[in-house]
């Protein structure tokens, strides 16, 4: 036994230790990147929805049904959205195409429209001298008449369409 190297109990386990935390750690690693090339790792430093809706200018808001809505919108969590000041355009073949301000449909909706993420196809912030912002602000200021809903069953003498067209 003069030839034979001793080693400590003790410090096998901290080598044991050792290498079961350093597996530990790589698996975290690997895990993590696999999760980062899973999502991209652009969206980590992509800006939110939230970020880039301009609080003072109004939005168009394309929803997955085919009806534009136009209005400031705010962005609720991750789930949700706000649009108030609600507009939309009503297509009939008498008069063409109408701003119709949201409140006069039959169900008597409330401001603010509430719109689930999902139904959101995309967004666009609308400049100040487009021809929907100024068609709001004309009707805001009483240049424009009042325009109501259409009626949900169209009358012999016009025909509108029942949900608010989408502008295509």
């Amino acid at each position: 036994m003069k030839d034979a190297i001793v080693i400590p109990v003790s410090a096998l386990r901290r080598i044991f230790v050792m290498l079961l935390v350093l597996i530990a750690l790589i698996l975290v690693v690997l895990v993590v990147r696999t999760q980062l090339f899973r999502v991209g790792i652009a969206t980590l430093f992509a800006p939110s929805a939230a970020e880039v809706i301009e609080r003072d200018a109004y939005q168009a808001v394309f929803l997955t049904n085919g009806s534009t809505y136009f209005g400031k919108l705010d962005a609720q969590g991750d789930d949700w959205f706000l649009l108030s000041d609600v507009f939309y355009l009503s297509v009939s073949e008498q008069s063409g195409p109408q701003l119709i301000k949201r409140g006069t449909e039959a169900q008597g909706p409330k401001s603010p429209m509430i719109i689930s993420r999902e139904q959101v196809l995309f967004i666009e912030n609308l400049r100040d001298d487009g021809d929907i912002v100024t068609l709001i602000k004309k009707f805001k200021s009483g240049q424009l008449p009042t325009a109501t809903a259409p009626p949900a069953t169209p009358s012999p003498s016009s025909r509108p369409t029942a949900t608010p067209s989408p502008t295509r």
